[in-house]
């Protein structure tokens, strides 16, 4: 579950890594990234807000974006992938590395999502959780680090599965290749008599004495 915790991580990770790795793709999740900040804060605060006139076009502003950028982080998740692969010099252990990666990812997200979701709908059925401030605000941290606990490692996971199964496939395939080329010898044949396993159906001419007239 998504929320004002997790994307302001995500903003700053995407910024920082993206601006090292001269990734415009992982700057523009960034950008995403802080407007749902921005959205969550506007939220979480609602009701100061909504008694503010000024205020409350930006809300829907934000909103709107938020909702947007939600919908194209992912895309821009995948583009940030590609352009990694295609600028890397392995390019074939890098897209796969990218694929599985992203793709665990989404898998460990949604699972978190869904299990946070479901804590959260019987916390709110508690009455001493919703008279206790504070008991939400550390229940909102938690669920913001948990949902980036769950999405760091859904990624590393499956960026390490990639990079296992391209190494055991070229190990295996080098492999192949040199057992082709380098045919099995005969292990009942000894060393010293294959020169004379090799020259035994050679038909030598006759050894004859050199005449001197």
């Amino acid at each position: 579950m998504p929320n004002g915790v997790s994307c302001a991580y995500f903003a700053a990770r995407n910024f920082i890594y993206g601006s090292k790795e001269d990734n415009l793709f992982k700057e523009g999740i960034g950008a995403v990234q802080t407007a749902r900040t921005f959205d969550a804060i506007a939220n979480v605060s609602g009701s100061v807000l909504a008694n503010a006139p000024k205020v409350t076009p930006l809300k829907k502003a934000l909103s709107k974006i938020a909702a947007c950028g939600r919908k194209i982080v992912y895309p821009l998740i995948i583009a940030s992938g590609i352009y990694n692969t295609a600028k890397s010099k392995d390019k074939v252990k890098t897209g796969i590395t990218q694929g599985i990666g992203i793709g665990t990812m989404y898998a460990f997200e949604t699972a978190a999502e869904k299990g946070l979701n479901a804590i959260n709908c019987r916390l709110r059925q508690s009455e001493a959780f919703k008279n206790n401030k504070y008991l939400r605000m550390l229940w909102y941290i938690a669920k913001g680090t948990g949902f980036v606990i769950a999405s760091l490692t859904g990624y590393n996971t499956g960026s390490k599965m990639g990079e296992k199964a391209t190494d055991i496939v070229r190990k295996h395939i080098t492999k192949s290749a040199e057992y082709d080329y380098n045919l099995p010898v005969d292990p009942d044949l000894k060393e010293e008599n294959i020169e004379s396993t090799l020259f035994s159906d050679m038909q030598l001419p006759p050894i004859t004495k050199l005449q001197v007239s």
